[in-house]
């Protein structure tokens, strides 16, 4: 299995675990303020949670499957030389972004890795996590981009 491959299958069961966990705990959510159940409040922390990971392996899938926004149409539109030095400066931006990502994630993991949630008391690395996976997420796509075709 190619290491592009790997994240698009590990990224697609990490996204589905946390879409689930987010729709369960959103419903447990609403039960908890519109029924006044008690006991409930932790569910709007991993609703956070679980929405920060949605959305970070959800871009890494969109890209992955090169469904994130592009201009395909002047893409398209050019000649083949183009095209290519296109391609080059797409997968150099996504590197760029990947590398950005991955540098401020792990300075502000230093920071917070350990800082506790506000209710549940989980370690700050169970979200800020997600920004350095995603950097590296996208610095390996970038890599699969880059190459020749």
């Amino acid at each position: 299995m190619t290491p592009s491959r790997l994240v698009g299958t590990l990224a697609t069961v990490s996204g589905l675990l946390a879409l689930a966990i987010l729709v369960v705990s959103t419903l447990l959510a609403v039960v908890a303020r519109y029924l006044g159940v008690t006991g409930l409040e932790w569910s709007y922390e991993v609703a956070g949670m679980a929405f920060i990971w949605v959305t970070f392996l959800g871009a890494v899938l969109a890209e992955a499957r090169r469904e994130n926004a592009a201009f395909d149409v002047l893409k398209h539109a050019s000649p083949w030389p183009v095209r290519v030095a296109l391609g080059w400066l797409a997968a150099l931006v996504i590197g760029v972004v990947g590398l950005a990502l991955l540098g401020s994630g792990v300075a502000m993991l230093q920071r917070s890795a350990l800082v506790p949630t506000p209710l549940l008391r989980l370690p700050g690395f169970v979200v800020g996590a997600a920004v350095p996976v995603l950097g590296v997420c996208l610095c390996v796509l970038a890599l699969r981009r880059g190459r020749p075709a």
